[in-house]
């Protein structure tokens, strides 16, 4: 029994935030004839708290679990509602009725529980949602006088009414995500006496990232955890105290005139009240809130601010910007468009900074725009929509970052200086970058970044006001935040000056063998500032013979890793830019032509490769005559596509030339030889002459691991082609020891996606068809097949030689239907890749053969079989 009664027919178990939940919960109860116990009103000073409960779930004929995010993680709540759920496991009896009055997931047992969900509604509705759940049909009051307000006989406000005193602006009715972040500051706020400060982190936090629009849901999510919610405007320091000194009429205190004086009875009136919440927007730094904080009380304290440093005042929580699929979530909420691809790509335009993708909804609504259009004009417009101060609705994302950036102008123009390079390059600066090279910086910029300790004071000078974020390897700066640092330059020339500035520190640490795999570690780094540079030198028409360098090192890189179609554009941007400053017949010109024609020749476009080719051996011819190096390494890129085009003489040729130069200006132990007689050995190999072709690669095999080691990826591809020609001399156990070291090497150097490795499989998958593995020969034809559908796309050519050489082994193993489909497919890309005339036809006639004799039932001996060489 509880005070001497013998049982009460509802035990109110819930967590102490939600005291007041239960009160009401109570009143609702006891109004319509029941009778109640819980803790507030029943458990008495001095008894043992455990009795109580226990006597309270033995004694009550039924529970009701308050459910919050309080309650499901407080160890005394779990064990109400778990005694009572063990003595009606299926719930058949109704003894366990959750009652939801905060956000949360009721986990493990407790979720198989229908709960009542009071979330989000109003108190006439809540009142019958919580009568109808307890009904059994007994006799009910006809008339009830409302409970919840000033003067009424129980004197019990309803808690989802929120605060009783509050200055709450408006919720936000499609506020979205933010779910782990809202949690944390809940838990944050639940350690005795603490404060929780919303900050920025990494690029997180900056103005617009929607810090205020977190506190404001949270006030309102959990507003029945306070009877008290003040929100003020902290970002001027001078307005705070009478911000604060308002709320002492709403507390009902005696007016004084001295604003200080407010303050201090607010604080004082506090200090004897709980369930309180105090929310300082937009805090400058902890020093600007001194002499505005309480001292003392059973409150809270939230903060939101740019400044990243509050962990010695506050448990921090980090803000960032939008998850993608927040931000497309949002969007479809506020406008009709439902494409999660074009809203992912206009998210992604404005960095997915709440504001300006707000802001971007706003415009899509009030103009009616075509989405498509927009996103355009967005990514070719940019700062005019977003960054430059315009009309009232483009000025809110322009300008959120004024203050701050007018600040840093007044009090440390150096790190202005250091803001506006980093506004010229890719969002993610590594840290050291501004300091490699600084006689390309302005002069004073240049002196205090080669000064370490300088350059750190720098550094959080911008950091402070989260306009950049900081780490030990990086500087993280959002791009909307680089938009209105560049459109601050004010000038033309400004701007060009600095776009200047930022073209010649890439060029100066990227790396000039950008093909040799040493350098990709560093490519990869920097490889976005490239892009980033290129393109302010292209929009301003500045720097084109560095830009024309850097766009060709950045295909190449890409080229070399296997990604064929992102380099594409790059190559013929840097021919472009090329030509344009140092004309048609330069030999930078010729270099241009040679990297466009490599990466078409990659991706299976041969005639168009040949076209550049053959510009670029010409242009070489006339600039530099016919004995250069260089002419030695146009006429070897010339030969490799005429051998793919089956033009073996001609292509022989090319590569005799080629290594007779290279034997004359480098001498026969230099790497480039080892190059020079594997592509010899290629088109020795396919004209049949297999021995000439076996000592020639030998001889590259060699030369190559004395120059390069055996790691290099060179290496696989020699032993790739030494290990086909030993095949053809019928030399099949030691070709399958050299394509097996080949795949091993290219795994390592080039990782299990490159269209290389993709190649070696298949290399390998048909040498073990050859020795009769049909099951192992099967997996690595399936391999080659899936790498090179990844890397190159479904018409490539190479995709026919692996389609082909796949069908042959599933013809071998019977398996005749799924030949037939890929004869079928290969026929079709050799067709429309290479044309009826590739190789005299012996390429087309041989796929025809192996349809015709798959569809009758005649399986010949051995079909023909192709490799993809080095």
């Amino acid at each position: 029994m509880v005070d001497g009664v013998p049982g009460r027919d509802f035990f109110i178990s819930y967590a102490g935030e939600n005291r007041v939940w239960a009160e009401w919960i109570a009143v609702q109860l006891e109004q319509a004839g029941f009778t109640t116990v819980y803790q507030a009103a029943d458990f008495r000073p001095g008894r043992d708290f455990v009795q109580e409960m226990q006597q309270a779930v033995v004694f009550s004929q039924r529970t009701i679990a308050v459910l919050s995010p309080a309650y499901l993680r407080s160890q005394f709540s779990g064990a109400e509602w778990r005694a009572v759920f063990a003595q009606d496991p299926t719930g058949e009896k109704g003894l366990l009725i959750p009652v939801r009055v905060q956000p949360c997931d009721p986990p493990g047992f407790l979720a198989t529980r229908i709960y009542v969900d009071l979330v989000g509604v109003g108190e006439a509705a809540a009142r019958k949602k919580v009568l109808a759940a307890v009904d059994r049909n007994r006799p009910r009051p006809s008339a009830v006088r409302f409970p919840g307000g000033p003067g009424t006989a129980s004197g019990v406000r309803f808690p989802g009414a929120g605060p009783a005193v509050t200055n709450l602006g408006v919720r936000n009715l499609v506020f979205t995500g933010r779910e782990e972040q809202i949690q944390a500051v809940y838990e944050a706020l639940r350690a005795p006496g603490s404060a929780a400060a919303v900050v920025s982190g990494a690029v997180h936090g900056l103005g617009g990232v929607g810090k205020s629009a977190l506190a404001v849901e949270y006030a309102y999510r959990f507003g029945s955890d306070y009877d008290v919610v003040w929100w003020i405007a902290a970002e001027l320091p001078g307005t705070v105290a009478g911000q604060v000194a308002r709320l002492a009429r709403r507390l009902g205190l005696p007016e004084v005139a001295d604003e200080q004086d407010a303050v201090a009875a607010v604080f004082d009136q506090l200090r004897g009240m709980g369930r309180w919440l105090l929310i300082y927007d937009n805090a400058e730094q902890p020093a600007s809130l001194s002499g505005v904080l309480p001292a003392g009380g059973d409150g809270r304290v939230l903060v939101t601010s740019r400044w990243p440093d509050w962990r010695a005042h506050a448990h921090t929580v980090e803000l960032p910007v939008w998850p993608r699929l927040e931000s497309v979530a949002f969007l479809q909420v506020r406008t009709r468009h439902r494409d999660p691809l074009v809203l992912g790509e206009l998210a992604g335009l404005v960095g997915d900074l709440p504001l300006a993708v707000e802001e971007a909804a706003a415009y899509l609504e009030q103009t009616g725009e075509d989405l498509a259009v927009y996103v355009a004009l967005v990514r070719d417009r940019l700062r005019e929509l977003f960054a430059v101060p315009g009309s009232a609705d483009e000025r809110r994302v322009g300008s959120v970052w004024t203050l701050s950036l007018n600040r840093v102008h007044a009090s440390q123009p150096v790190a202005e200086q250091l803001l506006t390079l980093l506004a010229f390059l890719g969002p993610q600066v590594p840290r050291d970058l501004p300091t490699k090279h600084p006689d390309v910086l302005p002069a004073e910029l240049g002196a205090a970044v080669g000064d370490r300790l300088v350059y750190n004071r720098l550094l959080e000078a911008v950091g402070r006001y989260a306009l950049v974020s900081l780490n030990p390897d990086g500087i993280g700066m959002h791009r909307l935040v680089q938009a209105v640092v560049q459109a601050r330059t004010q000038v033309a020339e400004e701007e060009a000056r600095w776009a200047t500035i930022a073209v010649e520190l890439i060029r100066r640490v990227f790396p000039d063998s950008s093909w040799e795999p040493a350098s990709w570690p560093l490519c990869q780094m920097l490889i976005e500032h490239l892009l980033v540079v290129t393109d302010h030198a292209e929009r301003l028409q500045i720097c084109g013979e560095q830009a024309g360098w850097l766009l060709a090192r950045a295909s190449a890189y890409l080229r070399k890793r296997g990604q064929y179609r992102q380099a594409e554009p790059l190559a013929r941007r840097a021919l472009d830019r090329t030509r344009a400053v140092l004309g048609p017949h330069h030999f930078d010109t010729a270099e241009r032509h040679d990297e466009l024609g490599r990466v078409l020749q990659d991706l299976g476009r041969l005639d168009e490769a040949l076209a550049q080719f053959e510009q670029a051996l010409s242009i070489g011819l006339a600039a530099l005559g016919p004995d250069h190096p260089d002419i030695g390494a146009r006429r070897g890129s010339l030969g490799l596509v005429l051998q793919d085009l089956g033009r073996l003489d001609d292509a022989l040729a090319q590569f005799e030339q080629a290594l007779s130069i290279g034997l004359a200006a480098l001498g026969p132990g230099d790497p480039i030889i080892g190059t020079r007689r594997n592509n010899l050995g290629l088109v020795l190999q396919n004209l049949g002459r297999l021995e000439d072709a076996h000592a020639q690669y030998e001889q590259a095999l060699s030369i190559s691991l004395a120059a390069l080691g055996p790691d290099h990826p060179d290496i696989g591809t020699w032993r790739n082609n030494l290990g086909l020609v030993l095949r053809d001399l019928g030399r099949l156990d030691e070709a399958l020891t050299q394509l097996e070291l080949a795949l091993r090497n290219n795994l390592a150097a080039l990782g299990p996606d490159h269209p290389i490795v993709g190649a070696r499989r298949g290399n390998l998958g048909s040498v073990l068809r050859e020795l009769g593995r049909l099951e192992d020969a099967h997996a690595q034809l399936d391999q080659a097949l899936s790498i090179s559908l990844g890397a190159l796309g479904p018409d490539h050519p190479d995709i026919g030689i692996w389609r082909n050489n796949l069908g042959l082994v599933l013809w071998d193993l019977d398996r005749l239907e799924d030949a037939h489909a890929q004869f079928e497919q290969a026929l079709r890309i050799c067709l429309a890749a290479l044309g009826p005339d590739h190789r005299s036809t012996r390429t087309i006639q041989s796929r025809l053969d192996q349809l015709v004799n798959v569809l009758t039932g005649a399986k010949p001996e051995s079909g023909i079989r192709e490799d993809r060489d080095g």
